[in-house]
């Protein structure tokens, strides 16, 4: 089970980081997309140029940080946008993570490491990974989180949601599913039930 590839994913809002910080608790190391994410796009590395070279500076600050509202609402308003930034940073994420995962797995060859992707299916990454888990909540409750947490209209949220695939689909190629639509105690339950289960799984 150790030199299994383990990811971890979910759609948006579907509450996939009280998942991931479950499973930090209960002992695994987590490569967090986002966090690798966010280092892309600081001023001074390759990724930042050749990303601010492609989109243009309207989105980026007079510093040179990324302007993260005007991007995502440029991002509803031009789905296309989106793959086109994809392009240019999924590689360096993924390389990154990649090298994290190889130095993670000399220093500590017993731990459990997960890679927390949330666009594991999106970009094709599924492949790559041996056990996909799922945190998954239904598109009702996805829509009604978007409108909650991020302040979007209706049609925003519908439009936010539809720029990651079905999350029923991601449901039907994940091996475990966590489900968040409900009460925290009992996704907390599911997620210690999964993480006993993949320590039985032999190598």
């Amino acid at each position: 089970m150790l030199d299994k590839r383990i990811a971890l994913t979910g759609g948006i809002a579907t509450g996939k980081t009280t998942v991931a910080n479950r499973f930090r608790e209960l002992g695994a190391i987590i490569l967090d997309a986002d966090e690798y994410a966010r280092k892309a796009v600081e001023p001074g590395t390759p990724s930042h140029t050749a990303l601010r070279d492609h989109i243009g500076p309207s989105f980026f600050n007079p510093a040179g940080t990324l302007r993260r509202r005007e991007l995502r609402r440029g991002i509803i308003r031009e789905p296309a946008l989106r793959k086109r930034i994809n392009a240019i940073l999924h590689p360096y994420i993924m390389g990154a993570m990649e090298a994290e995962w190889q130095r993670q797995k000399k220093l500590h060859p017993q731990a459990v490491i997960l890679f927390d992707i949330p666009l594991l299916f999106e970009g094709g990454f599924d492949k790559d990974f041996d056990i996909v888990i799922l945190a998954y909540s239904t598109s009702e409750v996805q829509v009604q989180r978007l409108i909650q947490r991020d302040k979007l209209s209706p049609s925003e949220a519908e439009r936010t949601l539809s720029m990651q695939f079905p999350i029923d689909s991601k449901r039907a190629h994940s091996d475990y599913i966590i489900e968040n639509s409900g009460e925290i105690e009992r996704t907390l339950r599911q997620v210690d039930d999964v993480w006993d289960t993949i320590l039985k799984i032999p190598s």
